[in-house]
């Protein structure tokens, strides 16, 4: 849906966001996982059933371990998700020319509050590691 005409939207809406627990189970159980620091990504990448879109979908996580206020959670998961927000586009176009849904975990590592700029760092490093994944695996699947 994001073609060149249409102006871009800088939303998250539900669509996006990874919440029923089979998928979440998937993700967990099939994706590939690596680590983009201050962010531990799980990537999983699946062909489009019918009824729904070609596209991404995340979740966010921070562990209880290492931010025991809800406060100080709840600032990492904005970080996480502002970062992914502006900067969701060439992924989700890459996504919607391979026909493919991708559903990626986001999850946190870092031990201390971490600034927008490593997030973003850590955000932009993630999102060219899966763009190089989704690349692979449509020409493993397109080989003649």
């Amino acid at each position: 849906m994001c073609s060149t005409s249409s102006p871009l939207r800088y939303t998250l809406d539900k669509k996006e966001r990874l919440h029923l627990k089979r998928d979440v189970d998937a993700l967990f159980a099939s994706g590939q996982a690596f680590i983009a620091y201050p962010l531990r990504v799980i990537v999983d990448i699946r062909p489009i059933v019918e009824g729904e879109q070609a596209g991404c979908a995340i979740l966010v996580v921070v562990a209880k371990k290492y931010f025991k206020r809800a406060n100080k959670r709840n600032r990492v998961k904005r970080l996480i998700r502002e970062c992914y927000r502006l900067n969701k586009h060439p992924l989700i176009h890459l996504a919607e020319e391979r026909g493919v849904r991708v559903h990626i975990g986001l999850l946190s590592v870092a031990k201390e509050l971490p600034s927008y700029h490593e997030v973003e760092r850590g955000m932009l490093k993630a999102q060219a590691r899966i763009e190089t994944l989704l690349t692979d695996e449509w020409k493993k699947d397109n080989e003649i």
